[in-house]
């Protein structure tokens, strides 16, 4: 065949591949809704399976049910592998498997995000053993991407069994309310074992895994809004572990101090609300909450100050429980992988009280949270709002442990155990003694706060670098991340 021929057949060859996806071509539509228009680059878009030499076997279809290739995100590079649904139920096959993995190497040697987009009906039977090595080869890809590039999952359909590992060993998992689904067993295996028919968004569904096990770290309403979540994201991550490739300085001065902070603290015994408390020390807009409806006692996110990404800590409520310290261990692994400093703003008493709690394995989830806070190795900045007692001060904000400056609020309380249990343990002999006991308890408490729990007695030991101005705040933190970032 001469060289005319051989071009006229590779025209005929594309124009039939055209044709047999026309109608169907989901993966592209869903690409082409979050990257920038025309950039989209396909690579490996003739692979076929190669099965098992017997045995059932499915029709041969170009690309086998991936779309993979790299494009751009508001100029941003970003690799991107894609399950087709309308091929074979985007069911995993090697040569499927081993096209999303190829992907997101390509995106370490690049050092760019990976994005994959999963809609799958789990590993391919036919296959047998070489399907499952395949999945296998994808999920040792994905852990040994962890802390290279930045890998987001975006669920479009169903993810089961070994497929929901895939999505769920990204650093963002992000779902839609109508069709993501991720669950270890299919709606028809529960519904049996359960003797009652139970609906896949029940089992998996986005508001389960915003709510229940926080896997999800943003939902969206439908598929747009996954790619509008897509988007928003890359304006927090990174390209790599390493950092950005190109750092851009924020517009919000980055010496606004805010009144409203002195206020709030003002009336802290009153009661006030943490996220708050962020959203006006932060870049203007930029506090992105993640999972925030599942143990929303424990606040975690991303923001921006002074146009650096940063993880954000808080506790909106004083006792910390299993889930919100699993909570936290998440977000510090993901600064840790991303390379993001951490800031925690601190009011916790410590850990939850009850037998019901202890039996659970409390203390093994807060020794969980505290090896996950002494591993991580990024600049660490701590401000202490409100209470910071026994372990809980030590884990959020303790210099011996990792934390690498800590600034106090003039309302912040630091001790083993609060003041009025210390009161009572410390002078119950002379609150007994005296003439009018209510009175002497309330005394020894003002005692015990301002002799030992006062942030003052901490700076005066070297524990607390400052005791600033709630107003102050911002300034101090970005002038503390402008010198740590360079330390580091």
């Amino acid at each position: 065949m001469g060289s005319r021929e051989k071009m006229t057949g590779y025209t005929a060859k594309r124009a039939s591949m055209d044709t047999a996806r026309a109608g169907s071509d989901v993966c592209r539509r869903r690409i082409g809704q979050f990257l920038d228009q025309d950039s989209f680059v396909e690579l490996e878009s003739l692979v076929t399976a190669n099965g098992l030499s017997f045995g059932p076997e499915r029709s041969k279809a170009a690309g086998d049910g991936v779309v993979m290739g790299y494009g751009t995100i508001d100029g941003r590079m970003v690799y991107v592998a894609a399950q087709d649904p309308d091929v074979h139920g985007g069911s995993i096959g090697k040569a499927h498997a081993d096209k999303i993995a190829r992907a997101l190497q390509m995106a370490c040697d690049a050092q760019v995000p990976f994005i994959g987009l999963y809609d799958t009906g789990g590993a391919r039977i036919e296959e047998g053993i070489m399907g499952l090595e395949g999945l296998g080869n994808l999920l040792a890809s994905l852990n040994a991407s962890a802390g290279i590039v930045p890998r987001i999952a975006a669920v479009y359909g169903p993810c089961a069994g070994g497929a929901a590992y895939a999505a769920s060993l990204s650093d963002f998992v992000l779902m839609a309310d109508k069709g993501s689904g991720i669950f270890m067993n299919g709606p028809m295996v529960v519904s049996a074992h359960e003797n009652k028919s139970i609906a896949a968004a029940d089992i998996g569904g986005a508001a389960v895994h915003a709510v229940k096990t926080g896997l999800a770290s943003l939902t969206a309403a439908d598929e747009a809004g996954l790619a509008g979540i897509i988007k928003l994201l890359m304006q927090y991550i990174p390209d790599s572990g390493m950092g950005f490739i190109q750092p851009v300085d924020g517009p919000d001065d980055p010496n606004r101090t805010e009144a409203r902070l002195d206020e709030l603290a003002a009336t802290l015994d009153d009661g006030y609300d943490m996220r708050e408390v962020l959203n006006l020390t932060v870049d203007t807009g930029s506090f992105l909450e993640l999972s925030a409806g599942h143990a929303p006692g424990m606040v975690t996110g991303l923001a921006l100050l002074g146009g650096r990404t940063v993880g954000i800590l808080a506790q909106a409520e004083r006792r910390v429980n299993r889930a919100m310290a699993a909570k936290a261990v998440r977000l510090a692994g993901l600064c840790q992988k991303l390379n993001l400093p951490l800031v925690t703003f601190v009011d916790a008493e410590g850990y939850t009280i009850g037998l019901a709690d202890e039996w659970a394995g409390l203390v093994q989830s807060g020794a969980d949270l505290m090896e996950a806070m002494l591993q991580l190795d990024v600049p660490r900045l701590a401000v202490i709002v409100g209470k910071a007692i026994g372990t809980a001060y030590l884990t959020f904000s303790g210099k011996s442990c990792g934390t690498d400056l800590v600034y106090a609020w003039p309302t912040a309380e630091i001790a083993v155990v609060n003041a009025d249990t210390a009161a009572h343990i410390i002078y119950r002999k002379d609150i007994a003694a005296a003439a009018d006991p209510i009175t002497a308890r309330t005394d020894f408490v003002r005692k015990y706060e301002d002799e030992i729990a006062s942030p003052y007695v901490a700076a005066s030991l070297g524990h607390v670098d400052e005791v600033i101005l709630p107003s102050a705040t911002r300034p101090r933190l970005i002038s503390a991340l402008d010198m740590l970032t360079t330390a580091y």
